[in-house]
């Protein structure tokens, strides 16, 4: 009987494992525009994503007891960065933190070092596309010494209804993304210690 229990445990959770469906939230990068009330903020910056961070893979909830898994980080990139260049004259990507000669030749004042939290759910028994997501961005920002001047946290949120997921099933962690860069895009442009 035991053998049998242990069995029985063992399929089960690989069945669980096995109903993560691949979904990509990136957002529709044309959808983070450019503020129509304020200007950028005259500022070269630099961001700092190191690899295994952007190969990072997350799992969380869906419907019908199954969960999905993507890579935010790799997912949010693009966006990420279009939502840095409408809000700073100029932004590199960094190759490491310490890139003192990227950090030199462009004239970096700041270095922004994202992190990202996620989170899915959906009340359907039926259907495994999640239909809520939830994004949260932390941006630490520091000078081109590495001291930490400000840290802004956005909170993101995208939900997507059987008729539209239907076509798209990673619509509600597209929602969210876009939700969450332009949120965050707003608070730094109306961040004084940013101007200075």
């Amino acid at each position: 009987m035991r053998v049998l229990s242990l069995c029985s445990a063992v399929f089960t959770a690989l069945l669980m494992s096995a109903c993560a469906h691949p979904i990509v939230i990136s957002p529709a990068v044309d959808k983070i525009a450019p503020s129509v009330t304020a200007q950028k903020i005259n500022k070269n910056v630099a961001y700092y994503i190191a690899d295994d961070i952007l190969r990072k893979e997350v799992i969380t909830p869906g419907g019908g007891g199954d969960k999905v898994s993507y890579m935010p980080y790799r997912d949010i990139e693009n966006g990420f960065y279009k939502m840095l260049s409408n809000t700073f004259s100029s932004v590199t990507k960094l190759k490491s933190l310490n890139d003192s000669d990227a950090i030199s030749k462009n004239s970096v004042s700041y270095i922004i070092t994202p992190s990202l939290v996620t989170n899915s759910s959906s009340p359907s028994p039926f259907t495994w596309p999640p239909t809520k997501f939830n994004a949260e961005l932390t941006c630490s920002i520091s000078d081109a010494a590495g001291k930490t001047i400000l840290v802004k946290k956005a909170s993101g949120d995208g939900s997507a209804e059987f008729d539209e997921f239907k076509r798209d099933h990673s619509l509600s962690g597209k929602r969210a993304s876009e939700d969450v860069l332009v949120k965050m895009q707003k608070m730094l442009l109306e961040a004084p210690e940013l101007q200075k």
